[in-house]
């Protein structure tokens, strides 16, 4: 508890600590007095002044703030201090001073990916195939079990993210797979197809895939049954294994978990083996909100029954790391699409289609910080970054009082030729202050609710 606790503090300190910097380093850059740069609000703790600048840190670390010469319009300023007051530069460099904060979040996402996918790695497996897919492409091809891919194209492959990175990139065009088997090498053409499925907000995703798998197929055997779910009512138990769907055969339990989504709700003929006889039973899928490892909501048809536990690899895991170059790149790919789930996160919940509980604070946060930090170092640092995309989007929000709030009131002035006046800004401001103040209780008691109404 205590170490996920200081976990919590030191990951949103660290991107209080970069958004504010960013912040401070452009207004620097602008010849802009500082008066203060403090890590968290409230009681100053400690720190040290430099020049006209008091850095310090305060008692409450959920916050910081750089406070400038001249930020406060509606307060005279010294005439030996125009030529370093925030307000007496021109609008522009006040809009890029307000830009860097939430920029300098998102630079840092980049650079976190970065050094993961470059220095850390991620966690991979060997390019060893445990399972093929029925029918699909790569037993077309000729792939079996147990097979190795040594190179994909004539470009040796290390873990299985070569080979996935190359049959997705392939955009369904062949790719020929080198496949190690007993002492021998075949050289097999697979044609990738194209899969519809769903991403994490709900929408639409397409990709390629040539059905195979590094991972050992799970036995289609109901390790548990959901109380009160369709399965119980069906009279499906612990230890039951499903041998067929509509009639087709089923192998393993990914064929069960497709078939159920696919059935959106109708009826499925199940044919399950129970000791030494079998029965068909009918049941009906039905729609269950779950979280997923961010502690967003996700909607999906389910029975009611648990797996048994898959088998280990038989291959230790690696650790899988990218060229400096690849790495740049498949980061900001990355946060590309933290940033597009992110804003269609938003305009869903606008637009009620996706339900506010979605929404989550500090304590949501807490919880999540505290399982990534123990499944390892690797998914906390992706979290990060994650973290630190949402609060520059949040901060971008046309909010009085937020940075996007303050851009929009330079847009007007650079459009206009004139600020706007001085009384409609502190109005815009106070009805930006209730606004914050709303969302914050109201994401404070979803947070609650989520602990204590579930």
């Amino acid at each position: 508890m205590i170490t996920s606790l200081v976990a919590f503090v030191v990951v949103l300190g660290v991107l209080i600590f970069v958004h504010e910097a960013g912040h401070f380093v452009v207004a620097r850059l602008f010849k802009v007095g500082i008066r203060a740069f403090s890590l968290g609000f409230g009681l100053r703790l400690f720190g040290k002044t430099v020049g006209r600048t008091d850095y310090r840190v305060c008692a409450i670390p959920l916050g910081g703030y750089v406070k400038m010469v001249g930020e406060n319009p509606a307060r005279q300023v010294a005439p030996e201090d125009r030529p370093v007051s925030f307000s007496h530069k021109n609008v522009y460099q006040r809009m890029a001073i307000v830009a860097a904060g939430p920029l300098a979040n998102v630079l840092l996402a980049v650079v976190c990916l970065s050094v993961l996918f470059a220095v850390v790695g991620v966690q991979d497996r060997r390019p060893v195939i445990r399972h093929v897919e029925k029918g699909g492409p790569a037993q077309k091809a000729g792939l079996l079990p147990n097979d190795r891919i040594v190179a994909i194209d004539g470009r040796s492959t290390e873990s299985w993210y070569d080979v996935k990175k190359a049959i997705e990139d392939s955009r369904g065009d062949v790719v020929t797979l080198t496949a190690g088997r007993g002492g021998r090498f075949k050289n097999l053409p697979v044609t990738p197809t194209l899969r519809v499925d769903r991403d994490v907000i709900g929408d639409e995703i397409r990709y390629f895939d040539a059905d195979m798998s590094p991972q050992a197929p799970t036995r289609p055997v109901i390790r548990a049954v959901t109380p009160g779910s369709p399965a119980e009512r069906a009279g499906l138990q612990k230890g039951d294994r499903v041998a067929g769907i509509n009639g087709a055969p089923v192998d393993n339990w990914s064929q069960l978990r497709k078939a159920t989504a696919a059935a959106a709700g109708k009826p499925l003929d199940l044919t399950i083996r129970r000791g030494a006889g079998t029965l068909r039973v009918q049941v009906a899928p039905v729609l269950t909100v779950t979280r997923n490892s961010l502690g967003m909501k996700t909607r999906r048809y389910l029975l009611g029954v648990t797996a048994e536990t898959p088998a280990p690899p038989r291959e230790p895991q690696l650790r899988k790391k990218l060229p400096p170059g690849e790495a740049v790149i498949k980061s900001l790919g990355q946060t590309w699409f933290i940033i597009d789930v992110t804003l269609r996160g938003l305009v869903k919940i606008v637009s009620g289609s996706l339900s506010l509980d979605n929404i989550g604070g500090p304590v949501l946060i807490a919880q999540v910080v505290d399982r990534q930090v123990k499944e390892g170092l690797d998914r906390l640092v992706q979290l990060v970054a994650f973290i630190s995309i949402n609060l520059a989007i949040i901060n971008l929000l046309p909010i009085p009082v937020l940075d996007g709030g303050h851009l929009v009131f330079f847009t007007i002035e650079a459009l206009r030729g004139r600020p706007v006046s001085l009384r409609a800004r502190e109005i815009a401001h106070q009805a930006g202050m209730f606004i914050l103040l709303m969302l914050a209780l109201f994401v404070f008691y979803i947070d609650l609710a989520r602990i204590f109404l579930r």
